[in-house]
């Protein structure tokens, strides 16, 4: 016996909805990516180039001088290695405190556990501004200025991680802890097996955003470093992006592509991690 197959037939609005849409997203990517494309492009331009009227896309020539003027002039590798270091210890830390913490408002009862995550997420309202002087004078009495440990030291707990990760544990079956306990499974160990292999999707998305957040951080660092040597990307750009005459176009431009190239190679990478963590997440009760 043979089956009938029938096909829908689309309405043809559905076909001009969907031209429409992909010509909006295509207009808005390219007004996104512009400003990327320019200043990469205009990295490879000479300065009477970059000030030029009428404004020129293209560079004449691929012009490499400024970036041998960033290298020459500017300690970017130390910079490169402070904010790379700063950010990996920060993410790391995050993670653990962000997934532990998780585990334990989601999954364990004990007294004040409502009370004490709704003081963890309170700490969400309130900016780095508020708690900048007091950070700092703390800080300063421990001794820590123009140190790793004083620039990483605000950002080693983060409330969003937590949140995050506790609404996605909070999904996770109880009855898969439950069996985990059983075998004689101590918590430790449920919460490396069992716990960190489900939330990955969530560890991804709290990964990637806490180290973007810290390698882009720029106000604590200059309140708390001093030595050139210890400066961030960020520092080193803000410092050295301005001569006496004014912004040195080219090398600002250059300085700020070599700032963001580990960015963009992170979300590159990362991205289809960051893109099913989101979605995983928002499913999560």
């Amino acid at each position: 016996m043979s089956r009938l197959r029938i096909k829908k037939r689309k309405h043809p609005f559905l076909y001009f909805y969907r031209i429409v849409l992909h010509v909006m997203l295509g207009l808005g990517a390219i007004v996104f990516i512009f400003p990327f494309i320019w200043m990469l492009l205009s990295s490879l331009m000479t300065n009477q180039e970059i000030t030029a009227s009428p404004i020129t896309l293209f560079p004449g020539s691929f012009f490499l001088g400024n970036f041998k003027t960033v290298f020459e002039e500017i300690p970017i590798g130390r910079a490169w290695f402070n904010s790379l270091f700063t950010s990996g210890l920060v993410t790391f830390f995050v993670l653990f405190t962000s997934s532990l913490s998780g585990y334990m408002f989601a999954k364990m009862r004990f007294r004040g556990n409502n009370s004490l995550f709704t003081l963890v997420l309170s700490s969400l309202l309130f900016p780095t501004h508020v708690v900048l002087i007091p950070l700092f004078l703390i800080v300063s009495r421990m001794k820590l200025i123009d140190s790793y440990i004083g620039i990483i030291l605000p950002f080693l707990i983060s409330g969003f991680g937590v949140f995050l990760l506790r609404q996605f544990i909070y999904g996770i079956p109880t009855e898969l802890i439950e069996a985990a306990r059983i075998d004689g499974a101590s918590d430790w160990r449920i919460y490396f097996r069992v716990i960190i292999p489900l939330v990955k999707p969530a560890i991804a998305v709290v990964g990637i955003l806490t180290f973007l957040w810290t390698y882009d951080e720029f106000l604590w660092p200059l309140v708390v470093v001093n030595k050139t040597e210890m400066m961030t990307l960020p520092l080193i750009l803000g410092r050295y992006a301005m001569a006496e005459g004014g912004v040195v176009a080219g090398a600002s431009m250059a300085t700020t592509t070599l700032v963001l190239a580990p960015v963009l190679i992170v979300y590159v990478f990362f991205q289809r991690f960051f893109v099913k963590g989101i979605s995983m997440t928002g499913m999560k009760g």
